[in-house]
């Protein structure tokens, strides 16, 4: 399931990226690692503000829709 469609207070982890190799290597860069735990804890109209590693990020929908998670 894609992380874009969790919804707040939700916790999964990633288990796979999709794109292009230079998008996948910028969310690893980000800490969007394989086996990670992410929460989401707001959304806007723009994307997702996400709990990663204990830092809070905000990604856009099409970032977030590359980003899998059981």
């Amino acid at each position: 399931m894609p992380l874009s469609m969790l919804q707040i207070g939700e916790k999964k982890t990633i288990v796979s990226l999709h794109g292009e190799d230079s998008m996948k290597q910028h969310l690893l860069d980000l800490g969007f690692v394989f086996g990670q735990q992410v929460e989401i804890i707001g959304k806007c109209s723009n994307g997702l503000i996400l709990s990663l590693k204990g830092v809070r990020l905000a990604l856009n929908q099409g970032l977030a829709h590359r980003i899998n998670v059981a």
